[in-house]
């Protein structure tokens, strides 16, 4: 399978009830011949309407400021690969479920075994947790500023959300700095 066909089986879901809200699949964006992938969570009413044709995520406010993480570290969208743990929207105030993403899960798998990155920093502590399969009460604290192995090539950096920066001065946040330490701390690790 490459993954055009994963992208077509993943827009196509139906294994569990996320896929009735869905007005487009959102599936990733970037080069599949980055060696950083970058995964958030799941989509968010920007990237789920009609506007959004190619089911990119990150394209609202949230994308914006990774955009400028990115910039400030030195990456452009052509340097990583970005995606989400859940394909399909999740109307905002609504807690994700472990079906839910035990659903999408096969679909990130996926995913990284073709892009066979060196890196995945995973985007806020759900997206952290589901990746690094962590009980919920584990924080975003105590999972960023370790080093995780997802297999013998590949690791794994927990890291904070952008929308976690927007709440409180974006660029200005008090931790900016701590989520461009990271992404130095992947380019570190793909470099050797």
């Amino acid at each position: 399978m490459n993954l055009i066909e994963l992208q077509d089986e993943a827009s196509t879901c139906k294994i569990c009830s996320l896929n009735k809200d869905r007005i487009v699949p959102v599936f990733a964006k970037g080069s599949p011949d980055a060696k950083i992938m970058v995964c958030g969570m799941c989509p968010g009413p920007d990237e789920n309407n009609k506007f959004n044709r190619v089911g990119h995520p990150f394209i609202g406010r949230a994308g914006k400021l990774l955009d400028d993480i990115l910039a400030d570290s030195n990456l452009t969208q052509k340097d990583v690969y970005i995606t989400n743990v859940v394909k399909c929207f999740l109307k905002p105030g609504i807690r994700l479920t472990d079906d839910w993403i035990d659903s999408c899960l096969p679909y990130l798998i996926g995913q990284i075994g073709l892009i066979e990155p060196k890196v995945v920093i995973t985007l806020g502590a759900d997206a952290g947790r589901a990746v690094l399969n962590k009980k919920k009460s584990v924080s975003m604290g105590s999972m960023r500023g370790k080093r995780y192995k997802f297999t013998d090539n590949i690791s794994i950096i927990a890291t904070y959300h952008p929308s976690y920066f927007l709440r409180g001065g974006g660029r200005k946040h008090r931790d900016y700095d701590k989520i461009l330490d990271d992404f130095e701390w992947a380019k570190e690790v793909i470099s050797r």
